[in-house]
């Protein structure tokens, strides 16, 4: 097996163009994906092969791209067609008499929950690959790099002689839909030790790809791949189309090259004829000269006097407002101001909590930060908004003061109004959070948003809610915020999670200021236990005073109950009570 990196190092390598688009092109009226073919119409594949290997090419990939993928639902019929696959590039590259490397190619990698699964999904496939012989493995059009290092340690522990191939598709400003940045694509192939080469595929015509590499910076002389669209699509009778030129192709190749790629080729459009010109151009030569930067670790760093309280073990205060449902901010205004002259350390907006409209918490957060002088933690539900959504709304947030945010997946839209509004959820909160830790890497490197998850602690299985908090953690969440403690067993599990986990919890506390809201509390809020023992301390002929005495008694006496497991104290006001809230705080710094 040749090494690829020696490959490189001697002059460009030649791989080859789009199995996917030119299969359609040439055979419009079968409705299979093209991976079927592999079984349904072999000698099309091996021919497709062969095309491109007369054409020059030294680097095929087989026909395998959607085994990982949602379009073929048995394990054994994906194990099929990649062993299948891998048999037909191999017989093509033998029957060409040349030196051809075959790569068992493997389509876009994603877990939507981010729960790690994704390596036992996709096992049936790399164990038939391995078993058919192949040695090395193009993991293409990644989006996101969750679980790569898991999937390739996998692989080189069953092959240690094994080589890897890793390229991620991008859009014209250089960043997947996953949220990384070419930048974050350029640092993890150099600091993953199991990559042999990698670089970028698909997303973008030759144009635009020259002027993402131009860009971006070298950490390692690892071979560099670099495989543009033949440009851009247009649909013909359900069916995308390309119409790029090779000739423009292979002049913007040359931008490519002189900044430093090794290993060029095409991905959608492209067909022989853009591998032949390729050939033609840069047959025999070398890459242009890349210059290597040592150190690629940003310095990274945050100015939050919260962030510093909760990793002091400081016991910060956060309390949380309702933005109002319609334009009228004075009465949440006045309450933050109250709040700030009580020195509460960040004020945190819920976000449409129950799946009802009201004041975006995003633009009131910033207001309210710049009128108050205290911080302001809006809550982001994923619910509302797609990843292009919550990216802007990171960036523009940032760019309006804002640090903190508490990512959610939020409330459901209530049954009665589906019919007219639907939830989005491109995300959940963990993979949400994952962009924010790739936005901390990069754009925010300067002064990094601190972000937060929102921790439902009633779950039965204690071990699944422990290991959603660790993926959480593990994509930068800093603290998690509760739903309101009221009973020992609340605490009991808090402090049996933060065992598991090391997480800075930070308890809820919610007073209960009437017996009407105590009863409905106890019988008609899911997911939150209030003794009865609490609940009869209240009658329904109290007086509001009275009641407030109640409720300041009972939130003191939790408070110093779960001090020793608690990172800080979250409040949620009732009935804008704010005064009441404050009266709490005050006696619990005491």
């Amino acid at each position: 097996m040749s090494k690829i990196s020696d490959l490189a190092q001697q002059q460009i390598i030649l791989a080859d163009g789009a199995m996917g688009t030119y299969y359609q092109s040439l055979y419009p009226d079968d409705e299979n994906i093209v991976e079927m073919a592999v079984l349904d119409n072999p000698d099309r594949i091996k021919n497709i092969h062969k095309s491109y290997i007369d054409a020059g090419a030294v680097l095929i990939r087989t026909d395998s791209f959607a085994c990982v993928g949602p379009f073929i639902e048995s394990d054994e019929l994906k194990a099929e067609i990649a062993s299948k696959s891998y048999e037909l590039a191999r017989e093509a590259a033998k029957e060409s008499g040349r030196d051809v490397i075959v790569a068992a190619d493997i389509g876009t990698l994603f877990d939507p929950a981010m729960e790690g699964h994704i390596l036992s999904d996709i096992k049936p496939v790399l164990d038939a690959f391995l078993a058919a012989g192949a040695d090395v493995f193009d993991f293409e059009t990644q989006t996101q790099t969750e679980g790569l290092s898991e999937i390739f340690s996998y692989i080189k522990e069953k092959n240690p002689k094994a080589q890897i191939i890793v390229t991620f598709s991008v859009n014209k400003n250089g960043m997947t839909t996953g949220g990384l940045s070419a930048d974050n694509i350029m640092q993890f192939g150099a600091s993953e030790e199991n990559i042999d080469a990698f670089g970028f595929n698909c997303g973008v015509g030759a144009s635009h790809m020259a002027d993402i590499i131009k860009k971006v910076s070298f950490y390692t002389d690892k071979p560099f791949m670099v495989l543009p669209n033949a440009g851009y699509p247009y649909n013909l009778r359900g069916r995308q189309i390309f119409s790029g030129d090779s000739s423009f192709f292979t002049e913007k190749m040359k931008d490519i090259v002189s900044s430093g790629a090794d290993i060029i080729g095409g991905c959608c459009g492209t067909t022989p004829e853009f591998i032949k010109k390729l050939g033609e151009t840069f047959s025999g030569k070398k890459s242009g000269e890349r210059k290597i930067v040592e150190a690629f670790d940003k310095k990274t760093r945050t100015f939050s006097s919260f962030y510093k309280k909760l990793v002091n073990d400081e016991k910060p205060i956060v309390v949380e407002l309702d933005p109002p449902f319609g334009s009228d901010i004075t009465k949440v205004m006045n309450s933050a101001r109250t709040l700030s002259k009580a020195d509460v350390d960040i004020i945190t907006l819920s976000d449409s909590p129950m799946g009802r409209s009201r004041m975006d918490p995003m633009l009131l957060g910033a207001m309210m930060q710049k009128e108050t002088g205290t911080d302001v933690m809006p809550h982001v539900a994923c619910r509302d908004r797609n990843l292009i959504g919550l990216r802007g709304c990171l960036l523009g947030s940032y760019a309006a003061g804002l640090r903190h945010f508490l990512m959610i997946t939020g409330d459901p839209v209530p049954a009665a109004d589906r019919s007219q509004v639907t939830s989005v959820f491109d995300y959940n909160s963990i993979r949400f959070m994952n962009m924010a830790k790739l936005l901390n890497e990069d754009d925010f490197s300067a002064d990094r948003i601190v972000y937060g998850g929102a921790l439902n602690y009633h779950g039965r299985n204690a071990e699944a809610i422990a290991r959603r908090m660790k993926l959480k953690m593990e994509q930068g969440c800093s603290f998690f915020l509760t739903q309101p403690v009221y009973g020992d067993d609340d605490i009991e599990r808090l402090s049996l999670l933060k065992k598991m986990t090391g997480a800075k919890i930070i308890a809820g506390i919610m007073p209960l200021v009437s017996y009407k809201n105590a009863t409905f509390m106890a019988n008609e809020m899911p997911g939150i236990h209030v003794p009865e023992s609490i609940v009869n301390l209240y009658s329904p002929d109290m007086s509001r005073e009275e009641a407030e005495k109640v409720a300041v008694s009972v939130s003191l006496d939790i408070a110093d109950k779960m001090r020793e497991m608690t990172d800080g104290y979250y409040f949620m006001v009732p009935f804008n009570r704010v005064k009441l809230i404050c009266d709490i705080i005050k006696q619990i710094r005491k």
